[in-house]
């Protein structure tokens, strides 16, 4: 067929949102940095915002102290389907149609369920069946999965097809339509309006030079700017065993630092009063007593994956639907389950995160690419707030303490919990304590994070994938 990254990248990205929707499917948010073979880095942001109808003032007349996690009222606009198309307008070379007809034909007889999607649909399957679509699309035929299980999504295929002819039918046609209907009788207000309104972006990224790495990150609605911050806090870090717990205790305090600032100041970069120079500045970030306003658990499910092709353009790309399965309401015609991102909203008024119409909530996903004299490295990871502390942990592991990137991966990983005193670690670390936090010790490998990894280092490209999870490397001839 022929095409670039670009391309390949569209195709993996579809290919995902049906045969693993509970991660990234086509109701969610898709965000993508691309290195063309010139060395431009471009950053795609399809995001979506809050439907017109939701306010502050609407959500506690519903007698809400919060938007809900889950639900009608947790959903924005998806965004994915047209982050994809900018990003393909701008540098695909092979035609649309034919890149979502080759998805079609391998995915229209079914596919086997992966390991991750048949737990997620039996663990969550009495959420789900409260929702008519969610057990139409999910449980019609089908009460209990197994690893391997031959499933078909018809509705998904039927809106591939749609798509397959224009990408805009997604905000314009009769999935738009069928999607605010559905969403507005379950008691939501996202409207055709908001759907038809709705565009994608494409800009720069946000970038951060180290040595002689330049560390190219997205910037806000996105939490890119929170790893960079980190990474230049950790510039000077002393090089420990990289499982002691000197190193945990470093980190955790610096992790601290930057997600009050990340709380304080990040959201839709129309809202924000700080900009990215000032938020990486040293007077800031050596500043830190700023107060936390609202603490975090989880961490999230996403869908992560990185393609390089033989011109050199590699492609950073990242979509979800926040938590398993979103907003669990899901559109019967079409089988498209809608993301939650709503809920990252906050309700203080005049805050850079707090809810507003048409506006894009604060988004934990974010991807890097990372630059030195001799390699150029894709990164990114299913992690949801967590993400740019383990961002950070596998870049140190690779630039600070010289492990190859399989190693990087695989090394035991901890996540402080934001707003809590809960430090998650994986076998592998030293015995030992951080004075005023709680320690909770789980067994490797466990799900901190599921990684990957594309590099081109000496003119030599290679895959790494994580033992967390269900990736895959492919070289393709």
């Amino acid at each position: 067929m022929g095409g670039n990254a670009v391309d390949a990248s569209v195709a993996t990205s579809l290919t995902l949102s049906i045969s693993i929707p509970h991660l990234g499917g086509l109701g969610g948010d898709f965000f993508a940095l691309i290195k063309d073979p010139q060395g431009r880095i471009t950053f795609v942001n399809g995001s979506g915002y809050a439907p017109s109808a939701m306010t502050i003032e609407f959500i506690k007349s519903a007698g809400l102290n919060e938007v809900p996690l889950e639900g009608p009222l947790s959903i924005v606009v998806p965004g994915m389907i047209d982050g994809l198309r900018v990003m393909w307008e701008r540098l695909g070379s092979l035609e649309w149609g034919k890149i979502v007809d080759l998805v079609i034909s391998s995915l229209r007889g079914g596919f086997p369920v992966s390991p991750s999607f048949a737990t997620a649909l039996n663990n969550l399957r009495d959420v789900l069946i409260k929702d008519e679509g969610s057990r139409k699309t999910y449980y019609g035929n089908v009460n209990y999965y197994t690893p391997g299980q031959l499933v078909r999504f018809d509705g998904m295929i039927k809106a591939l097809e749609l798509i397959r002819d224009d990408p805009r039918q997604f905000y314009e046609g009769d999935i738009a339509i069928k999607i605010s209907e559905y969403v507005r009788s379950t008691g939501g207000v996202l409207s055709y309006e908001d759907m038809r309104n709705y565009r994608a972006e494409i800009g720069d990224p946000i970038k951060l030079c180290l040595g002689d790495a330049t560390v190219y990150e997205m910037p806000p609605n996105t939490q890119g700017v929170t790893t960079l911050q980190l990474l230049k806090l950790l510039e000077e870090e002393d090089v420990v065993k990289p499982n002691s717990i000197d190193r945990l205790r470093t980190y955790v305090n610096l992790f601290k630092t930057v997600y009050k600032i990340r709380d304080s100041y990040v959201g839709d970069p129309r809202y924000m009063s700080v900009d990215v120079d000032k938020l990486l500045s040293a007077d800031l970030l050596r500043g830190g007593a700023l107060e936390q306003l609202r603490g975090h658990g989880g961490d999230g499910d996403t869908t992560y994956f990185a393609v390089i092709d033989g011109e050199g353009t590699i492609v950073s790309g990242i979509q979800s639907l926040f938590y398993p399965f979103g907003s669990k309401i899901t559109e019967p015609t079409y089988g498209i389950t809608l993301n939650s991102r709503a809920s990252s909203f906050n309700l203080i008024p005049n805050h850079p995160n707090s809810l507003a119409p048409l506006k894009k909530p604060l988004h934990t996903l974010s991807a890097m690419i990372v630059v030195t004299k001799d390699r150029e490295m894709a990164l990114g990871l299913s992690g949801g707030h967590f993400r740019p502390q383990l961002h950070a942990e596998i870049f140190q592991n690779i630039f600070k303490y010289r492990m190859n990137p399989q190693e990087a991966i695989e090394y035991p990983r901890f996540v402080w919990y934001p707003g809590t005193n809960l430090i998650e670690l994986e076998e592998g670390f030293e015995e030992g304590f951080v004075e005023g936090y709680v320690f909770q010790r789980v067994k490797y490998p466990a799900r901190l994070g599921v990684a990957a990894i594309a590099e081109i280092k000496e003119g030599i490209k290679a895959g790494y994938v994580d033992v967390r999870g269900d990736g895959l490397a492919l070289g393709l001839l």
